[in-house]
């Protein structure tokens, strides 16, 4: 068995970038960039009012000044502010020429036909100046990126129609198992409803993938050998992958060019994973219980898309909470205990749940964390720190 942190390591080291294309900007939300974007204006083009008054010069001081047209958002005024002149202007106006400052129409009177306020009132920051935000050709959005949909509100404010992003790479998984049938078919005796590929499929998704589900696979040889024939950028089993005479991958896959790189990994659960390539493109088989399955997938799957997105390799988020109570001793797998989290008195603390058992989806589903267990820890006591992985990503 190899640890956990080799087989990510293995796993990260596989993969490349996938190719690139060219997305419109209404559909670039939550894609991964493959160049900067560069704003394509200033932003704003003008200087600008922040608010609703009248454009002047501050060299005029406190005298009155007469009121020689409007300039609505949209709608520049075409002459200059001279001495003693105002423009009437609205937030996102252009400033007039001449103009340096504004004063906010709460601060003035109409008196004699005459604009009269106060010196005091007179407010050059109330000028956005122009590129104030970004100028034509500032990096806004870097390679390696996810845009965000404040990213999104960005990228149009700079007249960006379009970018260049990754493909999302396809993801080809498969059930293996006499013993499975779908969600409402029919079920032969001592079968079973075949879950994890619902919770995969949306778990590629999320990360940025396109999951393509291959169905259910017969424990057959041949049958299983056709997961070759996908056309996919990282191909996944689900099940068969364990040492019984059904598990049946490493055989099946063998007549069609698989090359193992690694088996078994020091983990509970998720102790019998595979990877390896079948011909050039990368294998990754998880064990068939649910539980397995899905942590597995946040260990290693993630990752692997990562890479295929060309975003800089990191590990799964962790973070720390104080123990609700005892825990015995580990072994020599590294544990991920399913905990639900709560806080007291402004601190985190994690509860493990009573049974640990891999196919059991309900604990899974309402887990708020796994507890990592390092290989060989000692026994902890309640209220002692211990290492989390929280949950957001299953």
């Amino acid at each position: 068995m190899i640890s956990v942190e080799d087989a990510q390591t293995r796993i990260k080291a596989a993969f490349q970038p996938v190719a690139t294309e060219t997305v419109a900007l209404a559909e670039l939300c939550g894609r991964v960039t493959a160049e900067d974007i560069r704003a394509q204006t200033d932003q704003p083009p003008d200087a600008v009012s922040s608010m609703d008054g009248y454009a002047v010069r501050q060299a005029d001081g406190d005298s009155a000044r007469s009121l020689i047209g409007s300039a609505p958002a949209g709608h520049p005024f075409a002459g200059t502010v001279g001495p003693h002149e105002a423009v009437r202007i609205f937030t996102g106006s252009v400033i007039p020429d001449g103009a340096d400052g504004v004063v906010i129409q709460e601060d003035v009177d109409i008196l004699g036909g005459k604009i009269v306020f106060t010196a005091a009132a007179i407010r050059p920051d109330y000028i956005r100046p122009a590129a104030l935000d970004f100028r034509r050709g500032d990096v806004l959005v870097t390679a390696g990126h996810i845009v965000t949909a404040r990213d999104l509100a960005l990228l149009a404010a700079a007249d960006i129609t379009s970018a260049t992003v990754r493909r999302r790479p396809c993801v080809a998984f498969a059930s293996i198992g006499d013993e499975l049938s779908a969600p409402g078919a029919p079920r032969r005796p001592g079968g079973i409803v075949a879950s994890s590929g619902f919770g995969l499929a949306a778990m590629i998704a999320k990360w940025g993938g396109v999951p393509l589900d291959l169905g259910i696979l017969a424990d057959s040889a041949a049958e299983i050998a056709t997961i070759a024939d996908a056309e996919a950028d990282i191909l996944v089993t689900l099940g068969g992958a364990s040492v019984g005479d059904h598990d049946l991958v490493q055989h099946a896959l063998g007549a069609r060019d698989f090359q193992l790189d690694f088996w078994k990994v020091a983990m509970r659960p998720g102790k019998p994973l595979i990877f390896g390539r079948l011909g050039v493109r990368p294998l990754l088989g998880m064990p068939g219980n649910p539980v397995s399955a899905l942590v597995c997938a946040m260990l290693f799957l993630k990752p692997a898309i990562a890479a295929l997105l060309g975003l800089a390799p990191g590990t799964i988020a962790r973070g720390t909470a104080r123990l609700q109570c005892d825990l015995a001793a580990n072994d020599r797998r590294e544990a991920y205990i399913r905990a639900s989290l709560s806080r007291n008195s402004g601190e985190l603390w994690a509860t493990p749940f009573d049974v640990q058992d891999s196919s059991m989806l309900t604990v899974l589903a309402k887990a708020d964390a796994l507890i990592v267990r390092p290989p060989g820890a000692p026994a902890a006591k309640a209220g002692s720190s211990i290492e989390i992985i929280p949950l957001a990503d299953l």
